[in-house]
């Protein structure tokens, strides 16, 4: 299955005890054994608070305790065994790895949110589940739609965007609503976030399991509250996790199934009596608020109006419209003045207070939020094994005998954190998140296997710059065998290296390397034969057009358009035509529309499994988008881009899934001679060791510049998927790491553009993009020329259209020229200086559009009428 997640995932921690608490002056754990530490945190709590005897036999059933059914289950088989287990529900071995990271957080920590959950139905698949969206964003808030997808996966999603609003912002707010199963521990999130430096509250609301205060009919959920606060050892923030109730849901469900009891006074039976069977609490009854009284109960509403009412949860039904909600609230103390060390030694400071109070007499140590389960993870950790109830321990291996064999690569290790800093304020992503960070190659960050990649071919003198094989043919070991490598047009070492690096960073199974981006696209098309039907966006790259719409119909091959933005037409053209070849741009060149990849390669092998899928990822690269792990079967990378970076290169890079396909790409490239040639290659080579710096510094400039633009007077509209108000600004950021560095405006007025681009001094006009230098042009004149001005005129492809891409100068610059040109054209056609705080509505500007749109329409029918 495809990945739930746009993003690589969570650390888990891994420090000792005493290095991660120093600090704030806790000392380490005394003993080896996790019971014992469990033991004597739970005599802590029960001293601490005389008024709630039953809060002692909580801490002892919770799970947290040893119990004579528990087994020691080796650390690392039961995170593979749970993986497995996990993988059969049908998540990918990537997702999977984030969920559990999420369930052995609590498991590690005496927590019962852990791996209960997956025998438990905790994780179960929502057949109606569909992608989770962004349905509202702004700087500072955002709320998402989980579409029924796992709370875990929606969640995680939530904290990694009020973490980036938080440090870009100040402030991030972000709720969920439309999840169909739990969040898990919430602590996990706040700890993740205050390692990042932030603030970080949040709200977990869930179905009717809690009665109000005096109620015998459940209301609330177990809403618990989570907050987590950075602290001078940013590997152990400290963390509060608390439900408003007296027990949690899968408490009950692990006492069921160990068959044991639950402590008196937590919970009551339909009729409203307090009982101490699971069974009965589950069948009718409901938990009560942890101190059984008035405070308890205002702490539940008050998740459940900032969780569900605020969030656009289910407020009534809650379990039968599985809509729950959570809120994230993260903050950035220098929004408060401080500086990041200045805010955690205050942090540290008031929690040394604590720990030094003097404790009642019959009380032992003062132990902060969340360091009973700091000791009982460390204990764990260090021992490298944990109990697991014995029921439990047997369910989880029946499960993971039936899941399907995995990739070597594949391991339960915890997947590393989605919180490093990134371009664009996106995480480093592929549509699915990335294993842990480790010493090994599938581990590395894309910086770093950009620049090191696998050496497919043997080099004597071990350069460290790839050596240049500029041959035309190579000497044979004797007159009747063949060496590696015959003729250039065959093969060619330095293309080879080429080949393997793209595959690799791709997730492909082959790479191939060609003359020209529209060589590649044409060899995907000989997969086509004469009769069958290739499905295409209607805005696409002008070459693909010409190709499209002039060579392949020669052959008796059917192209059919559609706009690939409206899915239902999609969804109809692909069950309408047996499709052969689906062809997709994402974002499209020139008007920057996003294609929703995932749902739409899904659509097309649902109708035809034999579809086969290729994207033109030329815009993005395999450094913010790849496609394959999107669903597509093809991926084509013009290397006259980003890859060469420098506009001295032309060449175009396939990645291919699967032998089959990839032996007939290779068996129309060597018979038709399109491969690239070992200098071009050369170059790729060198380039792609920059690509990521070189992008990164160009898709900062394009948000400047559509920034710029989106507020100048003489610009009604800007294309660019990294602006809020793009129409499917969500779907980028779930299926791409960041934004790229092409944009387009319009000006409804071509003459305005001309002097846009005649004007300008750093922008070259010229066609291509993705050069360091930041290029400019109109593609209805350039690019796009060759196609027909009323089918432009169709497809909303405007003369008045400028694309820009943006390059590696300096973005004050860039803006400045830019600016300087338009203020000059508006002076002399209005007399009027530009007025940048005016803003212009959406209705006003697509209101423009459509008259624009009509107005080359009949000038178009003029035309015609007159000829």
């Amino acid at each position: 299955m495809t990945s739930l997640l746009s993003s690589s995932s969570f650390s888990s921690a891994s420090a000792s005890a005493s290095a991660r608490r120093v600090a704030r002056g806790v000392s380490p754990l005394r003993g080896s054994s996790s019971a014992r530490s469990r033991s004597s945190s739970s005599r802590s709590r029960s001293a601490a608070r005389p008024l709630l005897p039953s809060l002692q036999a909580i801490m002892n059933s919770s799970g947290s305790g040893s119990s004579s059914s528990d087994v020691l289950v080796d650390m690392q088989e039961l995170r593979d065994t749970a993986l497995d287990a996990i993988r059969t529900i049908g998540y990918s071995a990537n997702d999977a790895a984030v969920l559990l990271d999420v369930m052995m957080y609590a498991q590690m920590r005496g927590n019962n949110q852990g791996i209960i959950k997956i025998t438990t139905n905790g994780l179960a698949r929502n057949e109606d589940a569909t992608p989770m969206r962004v349905e509202h964003d702004t700087a500072t808030c955002a709320r998402i739609n989980g579409n029924r997808e796992v709370g875990m996966a929606v969640l995680y999603r939530a904290t990694e965007m009020a973490v980036q609003k938080a440090k870009s912002a100040g402030v991030g707010i972000v709720g969920t609503h439309n999840t169909s199963t739990s969040t898990g521990a919430l602590g996990y999130y706040c700890r993740q976030a205050a390692k990042q430096g932030v603030i970080c509250l949040a709200f977990a609301q869930s179905p009717e399991f809690v009665a109000p205060y005096g109620s015998k009919e459940a209301l609330f959920g177990t809403n618990p509250i989570a907050a987590g606060f950075p602290t001078s050892d940013t590997s152990s923030p400290l963390v509060m996790d608390l439900a408003t109730s007296a027990y949690a849901l899968f408490g009950l469900l692990e006492a069921k199934t160990a068959g044991r009891k639950i402590p008196e006074g937590v919970a009551q039976d339909a009729a409203g009596r307090v009982t101490t069977d699971p069974s009965e609490v589950l069948d009718g009854g409901a938990i009560r608020v942890f101190d059984g009284g008035h405070k308890g109960s205002s702490l539940a509403l008050l998740v459940e109006l900032l969780g569900g009412a605020l969030t656009n949860a289910a407020i009534e039904d809650k379990k039968a419209k599985k809509s729950w909600g959570n809120l994230v609230v993260c903050i950035d103390p220098k929004q408060l003045g401080w500086t990041a060390d200045e805010f955690q030694r205050r942090v540290d400071t008031v929690c040394r207070r604590v720990k030094k109070c003097e404790p009642l007499p019959d009380h032992g140590e003062i132990l902060l939020p969340g360091e009973r389960g700091d000791r009982v993870e460390d204990a764990n950790e260090r021992a490298g094994s944990i109990e697991v109830e014995a029921n439990l321990w047997k369910d989880l291996q029946d499960m993971a005998a039936k899941a399907p064999p995995r990739d070597s690569a594949d391991s339960a290790t915890a997947p590393s954190s989605i919180f490093a800093a990134s371009s664009g304020g996106m995480p480093e992503s592929n549509g699915a998140p990335s294993t842990s960070r480790g010493t090994g190659k599938d581990s590395w960050g894309m910086d770093t296997r950009l620049v090191h990649p696998t050496d497919p071919c043997d080099d004597p003198y071990a350069a460290v710059a790839p050596p240049l094989y500029q041959t035309a043919t190579f000497k044979q070991p004797d007159a009747v065998s063949m060496g590696p490598y015959d003729y250039t047009r065959s093969g060619n070492p330095t293309r080879a290296q080429l080949e393997h690096h793209i595959a690799e960073l791709e997730g492909g199974d082959r790479g191939f390397a060609f003359a020209s981006g529209m060589a590649a696209l044409t060899a995907v098309t000989r997969i086509v034969r004469s009769g069958e039907t290739i499905l295409a966006g209607d805005d696409i790259y002008g070459g693909t057009s010409r190709l499209l719409g002039s060579v392949l119909p020669k052959q008796d091959i059917n192209v059919v358009h559609v706009v690939m933005s409206d899915l239902d037409a999609v969804e109809s053209a692909l069950n309408k035509n047996k499709v052969k070849l689906l062809m997709l741009e994402s974002p499209t060149n020139p008007r920057m529309q996003v294609i929703d990849l995932q749902r739409i390669s899904a659509m097309a092998k649902k109708a035809n499994p034999d579809t086969v899928i290729c994207v033109d990822n030329s815009i993005m690269a395999p450094v913010y988008q790849r496609p394959l792990d999107l669903g597509a079967d093809v991926s084509m990378t013009s290397a006259t881009k980003f890859i060469a970076g420098h506009s001295d290169v032309t060449a175009g890079l396939l990645t291919t899934k699967g032998k089959e396909l990839g032996d007939e790409i290779y068996f129309h490239q060597n018979s038709e001679g399109t491969a690239a040639s070992p200098f071009d290659c050369w170059l790729s080579i060198r380039g792609i060791k920059t690509m990521k710096l070189r992008m990164d510094k160009q898709s900062d400039n394009a948000m400047k510049i559509a920034r710029f633009l989106e507020k100048h007077p003489l610009v009604s509209r800007v294309h660019y998927p990294g602006l809020e108000t793009h129409a499917n600004h969500d779907v980028q950021r779930r299926q791409a790491s960041g934004y790229g560095s092409l944009l387009s405006f319009n000006t409804h007025d071509v003459n305005a553009s001309r002097a846009i681009c005649e004007k300008s001094k750093l922008f070259k006009i010229t066609v291509s993009f993705g050069s360091v230098s930041s290029l400019i042009s109109m593609p209805c004149f350039m690019s796009h020329a060759s196609i027909p001005a009323e089918v432009r005129a169709e497809r909303g492809l405007t003369d008045d259209l400028v694309r820009i891409s943006a390059g590696i100068e300096d973005a004050e610059d860039l803006i400045a020229d830019l600016k300087e040109v338009m203020d000059e054209y508006l002076m002399e056609t209005t007399g009027k200086p530009a007025d940048v705080s005016a803003s212009r509505s959406v209705e006003e500007l697509e209101a423009r559009e459509s008259w624009l749109l009509e107005r080359i329409r009949e000038l178009e029918s003029k035309v015609k009428t007159s000829n």
